[in-house]
């Protein structure tokens, strides 16, 4: 169970590179900088819905924005919106990183 403080830590690191404004113009020049970080967040989402002490509403929400985040990494193929994109990337991340921390503790 020592395990979890890390992984919410590292979780949190991570979020915070995701979500920086220095990180964010870097990812809207380099689209797989998006795609990267949508992964990573993805994968905290899918982690935390997992986990036993995951809250519905909680989950809901985090589906929500990875539905959207994922719509808008797709669409970047197609478009150049990194900003929405980006965007997107973030509030998924920034939540996901929020609530790994939260039932870390």
């Amino acid at each position: 169970m020592r395990l979890a403080p890390a992984i919410g830590a590292l979780c949190i690191v991570v979020a915070g590179c995701a979500i920086s404004p220095e990180e964010q113009e870097d990812a809207q020049r380099r689209p797989q900088a998006l795609v990267d970080a949508y992964l990573v967040a993805h994968g905290m989402a899918m982690s935390y819905a997992k986990s036993p002490n995951a809250k519905p509403d909680v989950v809901l929400q985090l589906a929500r924005l990875d539905m959207r985040a994922a719509a808008s990494v797709r669409a970047l193929t197609r478009s150049t919106d990194m900003a929405a994109t980006a965007s997107a990337v973030a509030a998924l991340t920034d939540f996901a990183a929020r609530q790994s921390a939260a039932s870390a503790q």
